[in-house]
């Protein structure tokens, strides 16, 4: 029965779509891109070869040899293929460097080639491996078994591979690599047993535009702007490099002005240039064997370099900012990059990919610096080993009650004494010591426990209140800060009170502070819960007045009794202009009939200068830091009776 080439050549039109489409979509860039493109490539010569041997098959014995020929250039691409696979099922898995670039892995790997490749050579002149036969017909010789036993040996390697490494990939793309395999083997067997049926090439050429679509999904994982890889791929990457254990540096670069050029130039012309910049990376990494590329949007290019090459990170580094600070020309006009580079290295500095995208977010967050910045050096200054273990650190806070409550007094100047106290969350470890809330009060809101340290704090307070060393203290309330996360609690009204319900303290005598920061978030849920609160008697008191976010209008509709101006805006020493500022921000809150707690004094005579504004309430360390409880309760039993003079601030205190 004379043989069907239809289905070679649909496997032509899929491999040569793919390549196309590898091409359009800018697959180009990286190991694993380039090595899926060659075995697409290999597996299209092999179909071309494939469809040549049989057409000069059926002119009969006047194209002999070239019928040879063709079947041994099919054979030899053929036998390339699965190898090729291997390489990029080992690229996929980001073990390289446990196999690749072990010799004894290569050479124990490249021998069954070898040995194919040899027999191959050799049949030209023994036959052993084929034959065409004076009639034209192409006949298997003893040795073909090699062949399949190759195959066979290569598709084991590549399970084995995936099998042994399945923790590296989402389960979506371990199934999608690993079904391949029957697939292929049972059209093997099928064009094995029915010699006419030629389908081995296009089952292989569906599971190759299969692996494009599910497996590399370049609309997901490659930016259109660049063709480097997305934030999701470079993520996954430093996964893959924590569960092999492989060892690398990241050199990061953060174009810092990025935004304010997107708005200057507008979407396309920003588009061009961030290919622009692109391509500078590009060509000053040329020196680099195996990097990889990332874009994570707005300005944020991660480069992600093999261990061999750390020496020549810096120079490179180096490179990559003096050429982007040269900037670019866009309609006649010079734009001026302000570029960060920083070098990072893995598992020395990060050691996956959760503590690499906080160093990000860090990094994000330093100024202009002419210069390559070093992980190492960063990290000492900004506590990155104290937030790299936050977690930990927070939920063995909350089991073993390392967090304690901390009040600091409020001075009424009308009644000239001490009337009202903030309570204050503090944190102190055997390996760290005391932790900045401002440390880790934002990671509590990211991991939900500050849910738990809420309730924590108000079971303190209330418990305070309601024993008997708090009754003849004076003080009337006690300001409890409710975080963003908090603000936004369903059940939070509800909760609150059930506390305070357990512990017989009256709502009048807690006072609920919120941040201007939080009043800008899911603005209706907000104003739900302070509703729902002030309703059931509780007070309500603005912090952090003047951090940026403020708006008068916003704190009118809110049931609010009190504003506390920010130390933003009562460091007049800092700065004289904020002496109208103050002025003028203390006369719009009194006209609203609210009263106003002056926040960070630190000096008598700017004490005496918010006195004379009108401020109602005076808090800082001119009278006393926060302290705790005891000692709280001791110095306010000590200034009872007296008007506090205060202490000038002493350089280094924290508040």
């Amino acid at each position: 029965m004379e043989k069907i080439l239809y289905f070679d050549y649909a496997a032509v039109a899929i491999y040569g779509l793919v390549i196309i489409s590898c091409i359009t979509r800018k697959m180009l860039k990286g190991r694993m891109n380039r090595d899926f493109l060659i075995m697409v490539i290999i597996a299209f010569a092999s179909t071309v070869f494939d469809i040549l041997s049989l057409f000069t098959e059926r002119l009969g014995a006047d194209f002999n040899t070239p019928q040879f020929i063709f079947h041994t250039l099919y054979i030899l691409t053929h036998s390339f293929a699965l190898p090729y696979y291997l390489i990029f099922i080992i690229n996929l898995t980001g073990t390289n460097h446990l196999t690749v670039k072990n010799p004894t892995y290569n050479i124990l790997v490249s021998i069954p080639l070898e040995i194919e490749v040899f027999v191959l050579v050799l049949n030209f002149f023994t036959h052993k491996l084929f034959v065409i036969d004076s009639a034209g017909v192409y006949i298997r010789g003893p040795l073909f078994f090699i062949n399949y036993l190759v195959a066979v040996f290569y598709a084991v390697a590549c399970m084995a591979q995936i099998i042994r490494h399945h923790r590296t990939l989402q389960p979506k793309v371990f199934w999608s690599v690993f079904i391949l395999f029957p697939m292929i083997a049972t059209a093997v067997l099928l064009q094995f047993f029915f010699p006419w049926l030629i389908i081995e090439m296009f089952s292989i050429a569906i599971c190759v535009m299969y692996v494009s679509m599910v497996v590399l999904r370049p609309e997901e994982n490659i930016d259109a702007e660049t063709g480097f890889l997305r934030a999701n791929s470079y993520v996954d990457q430093i996964r893959k490099m924590k569960l092999t254990g492989k060892h690398g540096s990241i050199i990061l670069i953060n174009i810092s002005n990025f935004r304010s050029i997107y708005r200057s130039l507008g979407y396309q012309s920003s588009v061009q240039l961030t290919y622009e910049v692109a391509k500078v990376i590009t060509r000053q990494c040329e020196t680099l064997n195996g990097v990889e590329y990332y874009y994570l949007g707005n300005g944020r290019f991660r480069l992600v370099a093999e261990n061999e090459d750390r020496p020549l990170l810096p120079d490179c580094a180096k490179k990559i900012q003096e050429s982007l600070s040269e900037g670019f020309t866009f309609r006649d006009v010079l734009i001026s990059l302000f570029c960060n580079v920083c070098i990072m290295s893995i598992p020395e500095n990060v050691t996956d990919e959760k503590s690499a995208m906080l160093f990000d977010s860090q990094f994000g967050d330093l100024p202009y610096h002419q210069g390559v910045y070093y992980a190492k050096e960063i990290m000492r200054q900004k506590n990155y080993d104290i937030i790299q273990s936050l977690d930990q650190i927070l939920e063995d806070a909350i089991n073993n009650k390392k967090f304690e409550v901390y009040y600091q007094p409020i001075y009424s100047v009308k009644e000239r004494r001490f009337t009202v106290a903030e309570a204050l969350i503090r944190l102190k470890t055997e390996e760290f010591g005391f932790i900045p809330p401002d440390l880790f009060i934002p990671v509590a809101e990211q991991n939900g426990t500050i849910h738990r340290i809420g309730r924590y704090v108000l079971e303190e307070v209330c418990r305070f209140i309601s024993s008997e060393d708090f009754k003849d203290l004076g003080i009337t309330s006690i300001d409890v800060n409710l975080s963003t996360v908090q603000c936004l609690e369903k059940n939070l009204a509800k909760e609150i009170s059930l506390i305070l319900n357990e512990y017989k303290v009256e709502p009048s005598q807690i006072n609920l502070e919120i941040t201007e920061t939080a009043a800008t978030f899911e603005y209706a849920e907000l104003q739900k819960n302070i509703e729902n609160l002030n309703a059931r008697g509780f007070q309500f008191s603005l912090d952090d007045f003047g951090t940026g976010y403020s708006n008068l209008g916003r704190a009118v509709e809110m049931p609010l009794s009190v504003i506390k101006l920010d130390k933003s805006i009562t460091r007049i020493e800092q700065n004289t202009k904020l002496h109208a500022i103050g002025e003028h921000t203390v006369r719009m809150i009194k006209e609203m009939n609210m009263d106003i707690v002056a926040e960070g004094i630190e000096d008598e005579k700017t004490l005496k200068i918010f006195e004379e504004m009108g401020c109602d309430f005076i808090q800082g360390f001119y009278f006393s830091k926060p302290l705790p409880k005891d000692e709280f309760i001791k110095y306010i039993r000590e200034h009872k009776n007296t008007i506090p003079k205060g202490t000038d601030y002493v350089e280094g205190a924290t508040e």
